[in-house]
């Protein structure tokens, strides 16, 4: 670009110079030669402040780790790979064995509890009825003990010994003694039955949830798409022993996303970025094509800036260049973008509203920059 500014520029100079008869002397040659470095070096840097140009632009993907909720060994894994899948999907599974065996004995520690229950029922019922039989019997023996204490009053004419009356007594006492008992029992069964969470016994509710827990592991080891996308570089195979824990992902899963391109602009232009701005990109393997779109946000964020807590200290990034304004640019629907492969890098330019006639200049280098794509010599 800067070549052709170079030409027409020495072209108007030559058609000045000839046009008015100029003569070419050690004033006119240097004026006109520093005319054009001022104005073709105003163009080139107002042009770059204005309608800003980076060659770090790049096709980004979001990628999804599949990563195992079990352990155990990998008895299948799909063969679709780079295929589109749709959500759900078969992925790869795990051997189920030891996840259905407990669920099968969860289902058996339930049955046994519901009947539990229902001997805890028929135990209540028949207590209730022994409660009433002991309870008759302590009335009856009541009624002899009063009978015999009445009779005794007078020792003369009393027909009751002594030892029948404290017999009586003894005998009163043991009956309520006994249906005390069987009333204590009865509470202690009730107490078992009326222990309800969600009105359901406790040991049936808490079986049922080790179920389902259990029922939630077991379904896990078959794992499948988590959406619409694609598994590439499968690596996995049957045989292999798989487990959560470093959380080493399994399978690299792709979901289908749009396109967006992130570039990283020079901190220079910080001021003159911003969202809605329009934008246009070429790619590398579509020589000769621009691509228009527009600046959906710029991050708040420098990306070199992030620091974690390490147990060192850690110096500042120094490097303008390096550490740019990074803009995400939503490119218009287009099936040749759609062909290329997710991570292809791209050049880009964002046309500002400031000095808006200067952008000409940039959209003309965007373009020569994209025809030097078919350029290349490998050897």
């Amino acid at each position: 670009m800067e070549l052709l500014l170079i030409l027409i520029y020495a072209a108007i100079c030559i058609c000045i110079f000839k046009l008015f008869k100029i003569p070419l002397n050690k004033w006119s040659v240097p004026t006109a030669i520093l005319g054009g470095v001022i104005l073709l070096s105003s163009l080139v840097l107002t042009m770059n402040y204005n309608h800003p140009y980076t060659e770090r632009a790049q096709m980004l993907t979001v990628t999804v780790p599949i990563i195992p909720e079990v352990q155990g060994t990998v008895t299948r894994v799909t063969q679709d790979t780079n295929k589109m899948l749709k959500k759900g999907d078969f992925l790869f599974s795990i051997d189920p064995t030891p996840y259905q065996s407990k669920v099968d004995v969860i289902k058996g520690e339930i049955e046994t509890a519901q009947q539990n229950v229902e001997v805890l029922k028929a135990r209540l019922a028949s207590q209730t009825a022994d409660i009433e039989q002991y309870k008759a019997n302590r009335d009856l023996a009541l009624k002899d003990a009063n009978r015999y204490r009445e009779g005794s009053r007078d020792r003369m004419k009393s027909p009751f010994t002594d030892q029948e009356v404290v017999s009586a007594q003894e005998h009163a006492l043991a009956a309520q003694a006994q249906w005390r008992s069987a009333q204590a029992k009865r509470e202690q069964t009730k107490a078992q039955l009326d222990a309800l969470v969600g009105n359901e016994n406790a040991t049936v509710y808490k079986l049922e949830s080790s179920l389902k827990e259990a029922q939630y592991y077991l379904d896990r080891t078959t794992v499948r798409a988590p959406e619409a996308g694609y598994v590439t570089q499968v690596l996995l195979k049957p045989g292999m022993f798989l487990r959560p824990l470093p959380l080493r992902p399994a399978m690299v899963f792709v979901p289908e996303q749009k396109t967006d391109i992130y570039a990283a602009f020079r901190q220079n232009s910080a001021l003159r970025l911003h969202a809605g701005d329009k934008a246009e990109v070429v790619f590398n393997g579509l020589p000769g094509k621009v691509f228009p779109g527009t600046v959906k946000q710029i991050l708040p964020v420098v990306a070199n800036s992030s620091f974690q807590a390490q147990g060192f200290l850690q110096g500042l990034s120094q490097n303008p260049g390096l550490d740019g304004i990074y803009a995400d640019i939503t490119l218009d629907p287009n099936s040749a973008i759609d062909a290329l492969p997710k991570g292809t890098t791209a050049q880009a330019a964002v046309y500002t509203e400031h000095v808006e006639h200067l952008s000409i200049l940039r959209k003309i280098l965007l373009r020569m920059t994209s025809w030097t794509h078919y350029l290349y010599i490998d050897h």
